[in-house]
Parts: structure tokens; sequence; C-alpha cells
């Protein structure tokens, strides 16, 4: 029944579309670094007062409507074996909302960002599902740690490319001529950097949507309604004995995603509300992490396809330790630079060698489905995190800068857990997936 190990036509091991697939991380890193880390969070602080509470307020909404979705959506995509046409629309909707952006007010902005965060993160479970289909006789590894490098040398273009528009906008309202007519030079600058990054996202894609195979492993199936598929997935559940292992990777992707989303989430403005950090610092010390993460994602990528994602995981949640502590006992910016390449390092990887466990310990014919567990426990983690980071930001609003290095300090007992739970996960390759036995 799983012909996922039958030979491959050129077109589906193709250089052009393993490339494809990994310039699609490079696009929606920008996305990311954009909306979810930098110009976003400091456009509803600094322009329209919303304070950090907000931000987490609303991130955490987004990621509610991403867990009760996910793993449906990866159920639907396994039975109709078609992954990529789903890519392609929940890309196209997260570009309009992210367009919508530059012409909002707080309001219609929370819920813009609410929506583009939801399309963006399920357009995710159908781009990591597509992994098998490029991966094929290269490394699952390898690729998925092209694929985040990638991301993170985007990361670097977004921010070269996109500040500008925010801390000189008269300078290129007047290098576009007519075409800068959108632009503004007062007021809400960090607006400025919604509509590049609504483009440089699209424009990335494009290859991903035209030349990255969606490989079939069985014949497609019908969904008959919403209702059934949504028992099938409970039926997954209640039968998750069955997959050695993959419940309890999950829970402790709960946990450590957990970890990681809240401090990327929250570096621009725990270096400006701790250490008073100007933007223009805050920028670099961005570009200075995602240098690292760039590095970090494609050395684990080969450390993965050695010694197996376990044992990867394993020492990346070591240094996801290390990071976290660094950041929470900083006594100045200079120290947040020090911890900046080990965030970086460690964040990088994290996404590398999880993916790839995910593909190791999931069937071949539930890949698509399981790539919504593994959504599910991300997001679920993102609404977590900084639900309780907001929380634990208003309990300890009378501390000043201390309050914030407690709500940092925290994240380590988190990544302590998911660590003793991963100890427990049976350490397998992913070159070796299994049929389920339903």
């Amino acid at each position: 029944m799983n012909n996922s190990a039958s030979p491959k036509s050129p077109q589906q091991v193709s250089s052009v579309a393993v490339w494809a697939w990994i310039l699609y991380d490079f696009a929606s890193t920008i996305f990311s670094v954009s909306i979810l880390s930098y110009f976003f969070p400091l456009w509803l602080g600094d322009e329209l007062g919303a304070g950090a509470g907000l931000f987490n307020y609303i991130t955490a909404a987004s990621m509610i409507l991403v867990a009760l979705t996910a793993p449906v959506f990866g159920a639907v995509a396994d039975l109709r074996q078609r992954r990529r046409i789903y890519l392609i629309a929940f890309t196209l909707l997260t570009v309009i909302c992210t367009t919508g952006l530059s012409f909002s007010g707080t309001v219609i902005a929370a819920a813009l960002f609410i929506a583009a965060n939801f399309t963006y993160q399920s357009a995710q479970v159908f781009y990591n599902a597509l992994l098998p289909s490029v991966s094929s006789e290269r490394g699952t590894g390898r690729v998925s740690g092209y694929g985040v490098a990638a991301g993170y040398i985007g990361t670097i273009f977004a921010l070269l490319l996109i500040t500008p528009f925010v801390t000189n906008p008269s300078g290129v309202q007047s290098l576009l001529g007519p075409l800068g007519g959108w632009i503004q030079t007062t007021n809400a600058l960090n607006s400025n950097a919604f509509l590049p990054t609504a483009g440089l996202y699209l424009l990335f894609s494009l290859p991903s949507f035209f030349f990255v195979p969606d490989r079939r492993i069985h014949a497609a199936l019908p969904v008959i309604s919403l209702q059934a598929t949504y028992r099938g997935v409970l039926s997954t559940i209640r039968h998750a004995r069955s997959y050695a292992g993959m419940g309890t990777f999950l829970l402790a992707t709960v946990l450590y995603t957990d970890a990681a989303n809240t401090a990327v989430a929250n570096m621009s403005l725990y270096g400006r509300e701790v250490f008073g950090m100007e933007q223009g610092e805050i920028r670099n010390l961005l570009l200075f992490s995602t240098v690292f993460a760039a590095v970090g994602a494609t050395g684990f990528g080969f450390v993965t396809d050695r010694l197996g994602p376990k044992r990867t995981l394993v020492m990346v949640l070591i240094t996801w330790l290390g990071a976290i502590l660094l950041a929470a006992v900083a006594v100045g910016p200079w120290m947040l630079l020090l911890a900046g390449p080990v965030v970086g390092t460690a964040l990088g990887a994290t996404w590398v060698v999880s993916r790839v466990m995910l593909v190791a310990l999931s069937p071949a014919e539930k890949l698509g489905e399981f790539f919504g567990f593994y959504a599910l426990a991300g997001r679920l983690s993102a609404v977590t995190g900084p639900l309780i980071t907001a929380i634990l930001l208003t309990a300890f609003d009378g501390l000043g800068s201390t309050g914030y290095r407690l709500a940092v300090a925290f994240l380590a007992l988190i990544v302590v857990l998911a660590l003793i739970l991963l100890l427990r996960v049976p350490d397998v390759r992913a070159g070796y997936r299994r049929v389920s036995q339903k």
C-alpha cells in the first residue's frame, strides 16, 4: 500500500523542484520577521499606542484558529492527495491580509493580523507535508536544513530591503516616483513595511506554486463532510498508541515551540522595554541572530542525517536552555548580542530537526494529517506561550523590567519539561517511515 519507496521520476527529485521548495521557506520568513517579530509589533506599540499585552493576545487568538483547523486541513490533504493547491490558496490569502494592514487602524489591523497569521500558519501545514516529495535520495535533514537556512537568509534580505521604507521613507518615495505615493513620510512609518512584505512573500513563493511536485501515495479519496473529517481526526487521536512515540513527541513539541515562538515574538519588545534599545540596535540584533540561525539550520541538517533527529533535537533543546537563561540574566544590551547567536542557532535548528522527526515517526499515508497535528501542537504552544507571557506581564506590571525578565525566565522551565518528554521518544530515522497498522 505504501508506494513512497517506489522509484521517483526525474521531475520529483529534480534540483528545480528542491530549490523551489527551499525558496518558499525564504519567502515565508520574510513575512515572519516583518509581521510577527519586528515591524508590526513595533507599529502596534509605537504608532498605535498598544502595549505588548495586546500583541500577545491577538497572536494567541490567531493561533487558536490554527489549532482548531490544522489537523483537519492535513486530513483533507491526505484524502484528496493534494497539498500544493492549499499551499497556494493560503499563501495568497496571507498576501491579501498583509497588504490590508497598510491601510488600517487599530481594530481593523488586529483583525487583519489574526487572519494573516492564521492563513500563514495554515500554509505551513501543506508546505511541510511536501518535504518528502523533494527530499527523496537527498537526505531529509539536509533538504530541511537548506530550507530553514534559506528562510533566515530571507530574514536578512527582508530587514535590509524593507527597513529603508521605514527609516528613510522620503528617499524611497523619491526613488520610486509615482509608484511610491502610498508611502507614509510622517506618523505611522512602520506601516510602510507591510506592502513590500506582501509583495516579496508573493514573489518568492511563485516557484513553489509551479515546480514543487505533489506526490501521491494512493488514489484520491472523497471528503464526505467536514463532520466526517473531524471524526477521522478524532479516530487517529483515539488510536494514538498505534504510532509509537508520536503522542509524546507532539506533547514535547507543544512545550519547546512554546518557548521558541514566545522568545521570537518578544525579542524586539524585550530589547526595547528592558534595555531601551533603539530600533536600529534591535534590527542589528535580529540580523546578527539570523546569520547564526542560517548557519545552525544548515549544520544541524547534516547532523540530523548523521545522528538521527532525536539525539539532534536533544542537543537543540539544551542550546535553547542556555540561550533563554543568558537572555533572562542579561545586564546590558551587549549580553543580548552574546545571547543572539545562541538563540539564532537554536531557532534555526528547531524547525529543521522537528519536521524531520515528524516525517520519521509518521506513517507515509498519514503524513499530512500528522503535520496537521504537528501544526496543532506548535500553534497550541503559540497560544499558550503568548497568553502566559501576557498574563505574567500583567501580573508583574509593577516590577518594571524585572517582570519581563521573569516572564522570559519561565520559558527555561518549559524547555526542561520538553527535554524530559523527548527522552522517551523512540530514536527513528526519516528514511524508514512506517505504514499505519490500521
